[in-house]
């Protein structure tokens, strides 16, 4: 009765009759924080703001090697890798060394906005970080049902480093931002450790006895604000079912915040990452790196770029442009076959590494039908210092005789552009642990014509303005970056505008005084059209808008 008394005269709210006298771990969503920090200054409690208590992580147990590798296929992140340019040595094409792309900073990686989701960011298979805020609320008093609360408060981001070398996984892990609402929390401890989950060996991970838990009190985290843990995998025998000795791990962080006199001590698990171990000795890159072991962040698609307007690798141009037209116009390709499709592109189905030697079977009818296919085709062309290039690659699962249903597609190239790309190809199956098996997907950044339209060299007749029916520009693929105006069929040195046709007010202006090679800014728009052509001795031409990286 009396409990119903309070609440009635305004003296309890609900919020405040549900208050926990045991406090509580949070990790806070980013629109989140600033009202839980002032609530925290009222000693009130965070959940007032919609905050619920951090659930903990559990082991899921052992799965097996396929159920591991489905679920990587069944990632919904991707990331673009790009080794360097090839090189020309005496010994012919050479690859570049490796290089990682590591996260190197805590700004970079909470720059990303998906450093704080559930999966983190992954940005290539050897960097990954999560970064959130962590909060706990310490129970001042409690009376009546109400209790009153001091908080501590920081951001928490950890920076997970792979190995293209060894079994071996780094995180090392930061603390910022540090606010506490009571100088007394200055002695609270603070544990950090992780925990790490083996999936399909016992020995998938193992804890580094040089990187134990860390605990400071929350005033020696001030001074210094960082810590390091390392994992291990023990390679399993290699059998037909694991011939590469994969191992698989899960690992999280667990932050524990402990303050004695007030008989607090809770735990709060960040974030599940999954980790990828193997030996697969066939990580080569000729002549003369070797990649005999390595750890990856395996949920994520791996993407190849191919860069070809970039300079540095114009040798891999022609490979390149026919790569990208056999995704893109994959009927329009050599053999003909009505109703052909081509994996690799990314939203696409993806390609799927064959490693030569241990199924030289399938590569050798790879080989031999895109060798056969090419001397039926271009029997009649002159192939002096020219090869024959394939798309899918000999080297995936989908190549010329694989798919079965000839989806496949084939192009005469320069020697030199084939040799150069097939041994850039084979250095980044190396460099990013492309295991048999492992599907990945294709990315070549070409320029992309997005609209074609015919002018007139003067306004039209009735029109102060308009010489040309409408176009649009969308379909814009993601890497490109500007628009290029090309003028063919007419006069070269033409200059002109586009307009937008708005039905019911003043067609605005949106790009002014383009001539032939200009680039500007992309701005998607439909119902656009030229006009105010100028220095066309009245002649007609066509404008070609290109989308380029």
């Amino acid at each position: 009765m009396v409990f119903t008394t309070f609440l009635a005269m305004g003296i309890l709210t609900p919020v405040e009759a549900q208050s926990n006298p045991q406090g509580g771990g949070y990790w806070l969503e980013e629109s989140k924080v600033t009202q839980a920090a002032q609530l925290m200054q009222q000693g009130k409690s965070i959940e007032e703001a919609g905050v619920s208590p951090a659930q903990p992580q559990a082991s899921q147990g052992f799965k097996t090697l396929q159920e591991m590798r489905k679920e990587d296929q069944n990632s919904s992140v991707s990331y673009q890798s790009q080794p360097g340019a090839p090189q020309l040595t005496a010994e012919g094409w050479s690859p570049p060394k490796f290089e990682y792309d590591y996260i190197t900073t805590t700004d970079e990686c909470r720059q990303n906005k998906t450093s704080g989701s559930e999966t983190g960011w992954i940005k290539n298979h050897y960097a990954f970080c999560w970064s959130h805020v962590a909060t706990y609320q310490v129970p001042r008093k409690c009376y009546l049902g109400i209790c009153s609360y001091d908080g501590v408060q920081f951001q928490f981001t950890e920076i997970g480093y792979g190995s293209n070398h060894d079994r071996k996984m780094r995180v090392v892990y930061y603390l910022d931002d540090i606010l506490i609402t009571n100088p007394a929390l200055n002695g609270a401890k603070l544990k950090i450790d992780f925990t790490c989950d083996p999936k399909i060996n016992p020995g998938d991970c193992k804890e580094d006895p040089d990187t134990p838990a860390v605990e400071r009190t929350i005033a020696q985290w001030k001074n210094n604000n960082y810590g390091i843990k390392n994992f291990l995998s023990d390679a399993p025998p290699a059998d037909d079912n694991n011939p590469d000795q994969i191992g698989y791990m899960e690992f999280w962080p667990k932050l524990t915040v402990t303050h004695t006199p007030r008989k607090f001590k809770k735990s709060i698990d960040g974030i599940k990452q999954t980790v990828r171990f193997d030996s697969a000795t066939y990580m080569f890159a000729f002549p003369d790196q070797y990649f005999r072991n390595g750890a990856i962040f395996s949920k994520t698609d791996a993407v190849l770029k191919v860069p070809i307007t970039n300079p540095d690798f114009s040798i891999l141009e022609e490979a390149g442009e026919h790569w990208k037209f056999a995704m893109d116009h994959p009927e329009q390709t050599i053999p003909t076959v009505l109703g052909k499709k081509i994996p690799g592109a990314l939203g696409d189905s993806p390609l799927t590494r064959l490693y030569t030697r241990r199924h030289p079977e399938e590569y050798a009818k790879n080989r031999n039908k895109t060798r056969s296919t090419c001397d039926r085709e271009f029997k009649n062309e002159d192939r002096t210092d020219k090869q024959c290039d394939e798309f899918p690659f000999a080297s995936t699962w989908e190549g010329s005789a694989m798919n079965g249903q000839d989806w496949f597609s084939i192009r005469l190239i320069s020697a030199d552009s084939n040799q150069a790309a097939g041994s850039w190809l084979g250095s980044w199956y190396a460099y990013d642990r492309i295991l048999d098996r492992d599907p990945f997907y294709v990315e070549v950044e070409a320029p992309v014509e997005v609209a074609s339209i015919r002018s007139e060299g003067a306004p039209q007749d009735g029109q102060d303005h308009r010489s040309s029916g409408n176009f649009k520009i969308d379909n814009i693929p993601p890497y490109a970056t500007k628009l290029k105006w090309t003028i063919t069929d007419g006069p070269a040195d033409a200059h002109f505008d586009v307009m937008h046709d708005d039905s019911f007010g003043i067609d605005e202006t949106i790009f002014s005084d383009l001539h032939n090679g200009s680039i500007t800014e992309i701005k998607k728009n439909d119902g656009l059209y030229i006009a105010n052509p100028t220095n066309t001795g009245g002649k007609s031409f066509t404008v070609h808008v290109t989308a380029i990286p």
